[in-house]
């Protein structure tokens, strides 16, 4: 392999550690970029940043231009009008001589989902992913290029940020991997109703409570947050943040690697690679030759998943990066400009830090690879052998101090993750999240719709529809099970709100995968309850919902919410059981009477309570009259 003078190598790594973009730059807000989907016909508030009174112009494809002056806190916005449904279009925003191009932009309905690791999961197996039922056929088919996605990367705030990575992708077989299927399959079921073009904004974490998702505003309320609230404020100073982790940057690119370095295999992880536990900066560098197909345009430049943070160069100049917190489990995938894929040959420099834990490449070998971003030519995969040198150990570094910390701690993923996001017309939301809630189910009784209000206010639409998923079977061990039925009930308790809708996913489960890979149907049932209630479409959303049981004589009678259409029982009559006033609970004996369900036991004369689907992996049997399985619930007769 040839080998980049180690002066030369070292340079080019410093050169991008040492970058950081001026804070007075001419952008557009990340939401804002090519191949989006603005809200169709309507006025849409186009904003960003730039230096305080310059004059910033908007020259949409489709109608006049719109002018205005970025404010005194550095920021800008623009109100244009949108053109109907179904449009093409494109974007020019100039400020000065700085002139930025948005192309390829469609009007449509734009859905943001979010939630924990159900909702973060992928359609395909990537990244230590298993991918979802039948991955690979679903990929294959995934071509409907009017679905475009933006999938935010991982950040916490102790403040409301205003900036988030990412970026917008049409969605092909080559990019639908790394969507999330949950949001996927929804996305997929609207444009098969004949709603299009859509766009999904995806902004997830895996493991983290609704606590974390809800604002300072909306957790105001809840005198037991008050301690905690009071603790973010007092660590509100993003700028000293900013300048210390800088500094922890600049003491990378000042280190000087080890001038001897190892051949190496990637991807790996340093656990198993001879580095052990170590913490702190590793550079891998490799010299690639660049295939004639590709010289010339632009690249993707795809590393998989790096645990935790990285910085890239391409002989020597800066393409990406993620010098930040939350990005361990991200797949890395950088474009290149065509103006830098001119040369024969390339060199790669990368970056590796680590601040705790594991370390190193956590993707598979097929997700590293360089590939044209127009699909053309054949991809140059990048597993293999790489040198790598160690920088820095962690004593030797700057402690690295993070932004709100764990991604638990209240506030602090609505003020990164949520409010950057912010202001935009969103259709709606969709929501898979409860699991890291499930010991206090009490609390996310009352949490969990105070969260849906508050992000109705944050947006402007005190009315936004919220449609949300119930956490999935699974088996937590002895020591975890018995609070899984009631924190599937405190999620039902949010319905109570106008325009919300819950999939029920008792049939989607897997009792030892807590990321079950059955998300078509889960993806599918939040689309119904869009088209019911959003789109207004005459068709059952969901699966039978019980109201309230009476007794009738020495059986109970459980009542239904209507638009289930119609009760039936699959497999057996399994499930139910009843009690007396003893509570103790027997199985039941279940029939069909039109809209209602009696049952009863022998051994129960004047049962009182009755229990559906009452467990952590539970039994279930009964269905609506499109097959959609009731929600577990429990009564006490009237």
């Amino acid at each position: 392999m040839l080998r980049l003078p180690f002066v030369a190598f070292a340079a080019s790594c410093a050169a991008l550690l040492g970058q950081q973009p001026a804070a007075d730059a001419f952008r557009v807000a990340p939401l804002f970029g090519s191949h989006m989907v603005l809200p169709a016909a309507r006025a849409v508030a186009i904003h960003g940043f730039g230096t305080a009174g310059a004059e910033v112009t908007v020259e949409p494809s489709w109608g006049a231009p719109v002018r205005g002056l970025v404010r005194g806190d550095g920021r800008w916005s623009l109100d244009v009008e949108t053109p109907a449904n179904g449009e093409h279009g494109a974007l020019r925003l100039t400020c000065g001589a700085a002139a930025i191009a948005l192309d390829d932009v469609l009007f449509g309905d734009v859905w943001l989902a979010s939630g924990q690791s159900n909702m973060e999961m992928p359609v395909g197996r990537v990244n230590g992913w298993n991918g979802v039922t039948e991955w690979e056929r679903e990929v294959a088919e995934a071509d409907w290029p009017e679905l475009r996605v933006f999938t935010a990367q991982k950040q916490t705030a102790n403040q409301p940020a205003t900036d988030i990575a990412g970026e917008w992708v049409v969605c092909t077989p080559e990019t639908v991997p790394y969507v999330s299927a949950t949001g996927y399959f929804f996305a997929r079921e609207l444009l098969r109703a004949g709603r299009r073009p859509i766009g999904l904004v995806v902004s997830s974490w895996g493991g983290t409570r609704v606590q974390a998702w809800t604002s300072a505003h909306g957790l105001a309320p809840f005198e037991q947050y008050a301690g905690e609230l009071a603790s973010v404020r007092l660590d509100t100073d993003e700028a000293l943040l900013e300048a210390r982790r800088d500094a922890y940057w600049d003491a990378i690119a000042a280190a000087i690697p080890n001038a001897t370095p190892v051949d190496v295999q990637l991807p790996e992880k340093w656990s198993q690679s001879g580095l052990g536990e170590f913490d702190g900066a590793v550079d891998y560098r490799r010299t690639i030759a660049l295939p004639a197909t590709l010289r010339g345009h632009d690249l993707w430049l795809e590393l998989g998943a790096i645990d935790d943070m990285d910085a890239v160069t391409w002989n020597g100049a800066e393409v990406g990066g993620m010098k930040r917190d939350g990005a361990w489990n991200t797949p890395r995938r950088y474009k290149v400009p065509a103006a830098r894929t001119g040369d024969e040959q390339v060199e790669l420099c990368v970056c590796v830090v680590d601040t705790g834990g594991e370390g190193g490449f956590g993707g598979d070998a097929g997700s590293m690879k360089l590939s044209r971003c127009d699909g053309q030519g054949e991809a140059v995969p990048l597993a293999g052998t790489w040198q790598r040198y160690l920088r820095a150990g962690d004593k030797g570094l700057p402690k690295w101090v993070r932004a709100g910390a764990s991604p638990n701690r209240v506030t602090v993923l609505w003020n990164g993750m949520i409010e950057p996001l912010l202001p935009f017309p969103f259709r709606g939301a969709i929501w898979y999240q409860g699991e890291a809630n499930r010991g206090e189910a009490d609390v996310y009784a009352k949490v969990f719709p105070a969260m849906i209000r508050d992000w109705r206010r944050a947006m402007g639409q005190p009315e936004l529809p919220f449609y949300f998923v119930q956490i999935a079977p699974f088996d937590y061990g002895k020591e975890g099970n018995g609070l899984t039925a009631e924190l599937r009930e405190a999620q039902a308790a949010a319905l109570a709100l106008p325009h919300t809708g819950m999939a029920v996913t008792l049939d989607c489960g897997d009792a030892r995968d807590i990321h079950p890979t059955l998300k078509q149907p889960v993806g599918q049932r939040l689309a119904y309850a869009a088209l019911a209630d959003c789109y207004g479409e005459r068709r059952p959303a969901c699966g039978p919902s019980a109201r309230d049981a009476v007794r009738d004589g020495a059986a109970l009678r459980v009542r239904f919410a209507p638009g289930h259409g119609g009760l039936k029982l699959e497999h057996g009559r399994d499930g139910f059981v009843i009690a007396g006033a003893d509570g103790v609970f027997v199985a039941a004996e279940v029939r069909i009477d039109g809209d209602e369900l009696v049952l009863s036991a022998a051994s129960v004369a004047a049962p009182v309570q009755v229990r559906y689907a009452w467990a952590p992996v539970p039994k279930w049997s009964l269905v609506g009259g499109t097959g959609i399985p009731a929600a577990p619930f429990r009564l006490t007769a009237r």
